[in-house]
């Protein structure tokens, strides 16, 4: 269950609760955070010895497989999962590197996880390095792909941009 409060399209306050786990996570970005939200603090660092966790949708795949060995390498861990907020949770947990999605996905599946990833100074952005605009007159589809990191998003905006390009 997600719910994401928007303030002129920015994604503010965000909750995500999964109920076969009972777990409850909330983010109200510039000011705080659920205590049980553990996000991960240490810098990324030199991952050439130690291959990118990159966690994708199990059901919407599309090329994302393809776009993220060509932009990280053959040696690339794909994580297949079903849930944008819990993918988005997978990253701010340090489960993944990151969350990238390749294909259409509309604004009300990323919005909660976007507001919780703001209020742990993560970010989340279509691959074509665009904040996502959540105003209600805005469309409701993100067509331009999406890359959620709690560290180093400029780094891997700027090697999947060109094979995102492509694909």
């Amino acid at each position: 269950v997600m719910v994401c409060v928007a303030v002129n399209g920015r994604p503010t306050i965000g909750v995500i609760h999964a109920p076969f786990t009972k777990q409850t996570v909330w983010g109200w970005a510039g000011h705080a955070h659920s205590s049980n939200l553990k996000p991960i603090v240490a810098p990324q660092g030199d991952k050439s010895n130690h291959p990118y966790k990159i966690i994708v949708s199990r059901s919407h795949s599309g090329t994302v497989e393809k776009v993220a060995k060509q932009a990280f390498g053959d040696k690339t861990e794909i994580i297949p999962a079903g849930g944008a907020g819990y993918k988005t949770l997978q990253v701010i947990n340090g489960h993944a590197d990151a969350y990238v999605h390749v294909t259409l996905i509309k604004k009300w599946d990323i919005c909660a996880g976007n507001a919780i990833l703001n209020s742990v100074q993560g970010k989340m952005t279509t691959l074509t390095e665009q904040n996502i605009n959540y105003d209600k007159a805005s469309n409701v589809k993100n067509e331009h792909g999406l890359l959620a990191t709690i560290r180093d998003h400029k780094k891997f905006l700027s090697n999947l941009k060109p094979v995102f390009k492509q694909s």
